[in-house]
C-alpha cells in the first residue's frame, strides 16, 4: 500500500493537509462543497487524510452518516457520532453495500493511477440523483506578465522534473482538465466545473487573494520536500543533496513577491442520472 503513495503521513504532512483545508475554505467563502446536494444521508470522503473535511461535513449535516477512507489511520479518535473512518485503498475494490448520496474527493491530482476506474466506481456506488465532487489544486504554474520566465528558472526546472517523475511513477500530475469528459464517459450528467485563481504568495493587490496567497506560500513552503523528495530520489535517482539544493532555490522564488505566479483550484462535480432522465 505505502509503495503506491507519493506523500508521507507524518505530523508535518498532517499539518499541511489541515492548512490546505483552511485554504479551500478561504477560496469558497467557507463552503465545504459546491455541488447542489440536498439532505444527504450517506456520504463518502475518499482519501480523507486527517479527516478534517469529513468531520466538518458531519458537523454541518448531523443527519448524514459520513464515511472517510484512507490508507493511513491518522484521523482523530474523538469525532462526531455520525463519522466513521476506515483504512482502505480507494484505488482497490470497493466493498460498500449501501449506495451513497454524495461522494467527495480532494487533492487527488497526482494521486490516482486510473481516473476512469475511480469515476466508474464512484458512479457504481452512488444512488441515482446523487452527486460526486472532486476538488484539486492544479499542479501547474501560470503567469500573466512574464515574471516567471525572468525570475523563476529554478521553479520551472523543479516543476518539469516533478511532472516527469510522477509520469514515470504512474501517477500523472496533469489530468484535472480531462476529468469532466471522463465523468461524462462514466455516465454522469450535469458535469460542472468551477475554478478559482490561487496565487503562490501575497503578490496580488486584491485583499482576499493576498490573504489566500499568504497561506498558499506557507502551504507550498512546508510541502515542497514532501512532494519532491521521493520522486526525485526514487524515480529520477537524484541524490538527496541535489534535491535540497534545487528546493532551496525554489523557496527563494516562492518568497519573491515580484514573481507573479499562480495556479487554479478546480471544483469538478457531476450528478448520476435518475433512471428516467
Amino acid at each position: 500500500m505505502e509503495g503506491e503513495h507519493l506523500l508521507p503521513n507524518d505530523e508535518s504532512e498532517q499539518n499541511r493537509m489541515d492548512l490546505a483545508h483552511h485554504i479551500y475554505l478561504l477560496i469558497t467563502g467557507g463552503r465545504l462543497y459546491l455541488a447542489p446536494i440536498v439532505n444527504p444521508q450517506r456520504v463518502l470522503d475518499l482519501g480523507t487524510g486527517t479527516g478534517i473535511w469529513a468531520i466538518d461535513f458531519a458537523d454541518e449535516h448531523p443527519a448524514a452518516a459520513v464515511v472517510g477512507n484512507d490508507l493511513s489511520p491518522i484521523q482523530p479518535r474523538w469525532v462526531p457520532p455520525n463519522v466513521q473512518f476506515e483504512v482502505d485503498d480507494y484505488e482497490g475494490d470497493w466493498n460498500f453495500v449501501q449506495e451513497f448520496d454524495f461522494i467527495h474527493g480532494r487533492e487527488m491530482e497526482g494521486m490516482v493511477k486510473d481516473f476512469d476506474r475511480l469515476f466508474a466506481k464512484s458512479f457504481q456506488h452512488l444512488r441515482p440523483g446523487g452527486w460526486v465532487e472532486f476538488q484539486t489544486i492544479e499542479l501547474r504554474s501560470f503567469c500573466d506578465d512574464g515574471s516567471i520566465i525572468k525570475k523563476a528558472d529554478a521553479w520551472l526546472k523543479w516543476s518539469s522534473y516533478l511532472h516527469e517523475a510522477a509520469r514515470k511513477f504512474g501517477k500523472d500530475m496533469h489530468t484535472v482538465r480531462t476529468w469532466p469528459e471522463k465523468l461524462k464517459n462514466a455516465g454522469f450528467q450535469d458535469v460542472r466545473v468551477t475554478s478559482f485563481p490561487l496565487p503562490f504568495n501575497s503578490w496580488p493587490k486584491d485583499p482576499k487573494l493576498k490573504e489566500i496567497g499568504r497561506y498558499q506560500q506557507l502551504h507550498m513552503y512546508e510541502g515542497l520536500t514532501a512532494y519532491s523528495l521521493r520522486l526525485f530520489t526514487g524515480v529520477l535517482n537524484w541524490k538527496k543533496e541535489e534535491v535540497e539544493a534545487l528546493l532551496s532555490e525554489v523557496r527563494k522564488v516562492l518568497l519573491d513577491r515580484t514573481c507573479h505566479i499562480y495556479t487554479v483550484v478546480h471544483f469538478v462535480y457531476a450528478r448520476k442520472p435518475n433512471p428516467t432522465s
